[in-house]
């Protein structure tokens, strides 16, 4: 009887533990997506997923950080401005198979201009069924430095290039949140 009991005793923990989970599990999507939005580029055929603390930049900050630039499709960032997302369709004509070129062009002309650059990582992965190519550096700003994460791929044959950074001392908190960028990018 004893061996009976310690069955219908664990058969009852693994019942409630599901149903707990079962109730659960909704919520964790919930505030999942409540803490990120989509953005969207060339009449939806783009969908890239970021955290709602990346804001619409205002002209003010982007002129302060970029100067005379053209002011891109998608320009965010954080309220402080320690945080930005940058995205622009190039209008260079370009394939998949172009695209690690075009990282290495990109790594190649950036340490023209800043030789400073210190290079993290780069390659091509896949995602959603898209390359992507991608590469991380640290870069020196007037008083500190900038870790940034450049990705890219080709949408109706031009190349698409995101480039997300912030402060330093912030990246381990956002390094993973620009993967997630990078891992939510769509191509419709």
């Amino acid at each position: 009887m004893r061996k009976h009991q310690g069955f219908l005793f664990n058969h009852h923990k693994r019942t409630y533990m599901k149903s707990i989970l079962l109730f659960i599990i909704p919520f964790l999507t919930i505030a999942q997506t409540a803490n990120e939005k989509k953005i969207y580029l060339l009449d939806k055929k783009v969908e890239l997923t970021t955290p709602v603390e990346l804001v619409e930049m205002s002209d003010q900050m982007y002129k302060l950080k970029y100067e005379n630039r053209p002011r891109p499709a998608v320009a965010l960032s954080d309220k402080k401005g320690e945080v930005s997302l940058i995205g622009r369709i190039t209008n260079q004509r370009a394939n998949e198979s172009q695209i690690v070129a075009y990282k290495d062009f990109q790594i190649a002309g950036l340490k023209k201009l800043h030789p400073d650059i210190k290079l993290i990582d780069g390659g091509l992965k896949t995602v959603r069924g898209k390359k992507v190519g991608y590469f991380k550096f640290l870069s020196q700003a007037v008083d500190q430095k900038i870790f940034n994460y450049y990705f890219f791929t080709v949408v109706d044959g031009e190349i698409i290039l995101f480039n997300f950074n912030c402060i330093e001392k912030l990246r381990a908190n956002w390094e993973s949140k620009s993967e997630q960028m990078v891992s939510s990018l769509t191509v419709n």
